[in-house]
């Protein structure tokens, strides 16, 4: 009997650290302020979380410093798998070259988990606009000065503009504003002429008839905005850009506590309602693999660094 009770404790003892986790509550840190499109949804995310390992998972909101505040945290924090962090791109591939001395290294510093979602943006005008198409936009912008309204500068929402307009050739005057609400006060006030938005901050307003999508920046149509066609059908063949967000971990934490979050996210986001809820904030569902979402961010950080340069951005 002693001999089988220690067989047993010696087969307990060799079970992978996964089997246990998690075994106590989880903390998800976000760089998003409360009530915002990603806090929300990381709100639904971590209850279905909850749910499924029965135990605790909270969202800890740590807003500032575009991302910084955040990421050094999360760097700070132990390698266990009990402390993440829901990450926009832009504060992985846009700091590291807009900050001087940034306080960790990215690819270094921290473990990707996984690529949750994809965000498309969508031009915008008022609903009396000259401007009826993607192609209408880029012949005014050859014949007058015209201004496009968005988030400030470095956010994803301006990179997404420049990238855009450099494949486009188009040309505007970048007008950098501190809320989605100002934009779209602004444009329909006859202050700008367009403006770039999240679908989850305009499509009320679109809904409503005070605005119209002339575009989409999202490889294939969404389905919340079904009559907005992409820029690739608008002419920009084979251009799309949707910036993403992504759970990251503290460098070191655990291969297999890393592959359990993982698959655990990814089954969610299959999930019918899951995907619903996605689409009303805009958000195009992924789940990729760590391997992935790391390939993801090297090649951003690839693409961002000259941008970034050209632009003289400083965050």
């Amino acid at each position: 009997m002693l001999k089988k009770l220690l067989l047993l404790a010696v087969l307990f003892a060799s079970l992978p650290a996964v089997a246990a986790y998690p075994d106590r509550p989880v903390r998800i840190m976000v760089a998003n302020p409360a009530g915002g499109p990603v806090d929300v949804f990381l709100r639904v995310l971590a209850t279905r979380l909850s749910q499924t390992w029965n135990q605790s998972v909270v969202v800890e909101n740590r807003p500032g410093a575009s991302g910084i505040i955040l990421g050094n945290a999360l760097v700070k924090s132990a390698p266990d798998g009990y402390t993440l962090g829901m990450v926009v791109a832009s504060s992985l591939t846009v700091v590291p070259f807009a900050v001087d001395n940034p306080p960790f290294d990215v690819q270094k510093d921290l473990q990707p988990v996984s690529l949750v979602a994809r965000t498309p943006f969508i031009f915008v005008v008022p609903k009396d606009s000259p401007i009826k198409t993607w192609q209408d936009f880029v012949a005014a912008s050859k014949q007058r000065d015209l201004t496009i309204g968005s988030f400030s500068i470095g956010t994803a929402f301006h990179l997404v503009w420049e990238q855009t307009a450099r494949a486009a050739g188009v040309k505007a005057v970048y007008a950098p504003s501190p809320s989605s609400g100002k934009t779209l006060g602004d444009l329909i006030g006859g202050q700008l002429d367009i403006a770039l938005d999240a679908p989850s901050s305009a499509k009320g307003m679109i809904d409503a008839g005070r605005l119209r999508a002339i575009a989409i920046t999202s490889p294939t149509r969404f389905a919340g905005l079904p009559d907005t066609p992409t820029l690739d059908e608008s002419g920009l063949k084979g251009y799309s850009s949707q910036p993403w967000f992504a759970l990251m971990a503290p460098a070191g934490t655990p291969a297999d506590v890393v592959d359990r979050i993982q698959k655990t996210v990814a089954e969610l986001l299959k999930d019918p309602a899951m995907k619903a809820q996605m689409q009303i904030y805009g958000m195009t569902p992924v789940g990729s693999t760590p391997a992935e979402l790391a390939e993801t961010i090297k090649n951003d950080l690839r693409d961002m660094g000259p941008l970034v340069k050209e632009l003289g951005i400083k965050l």
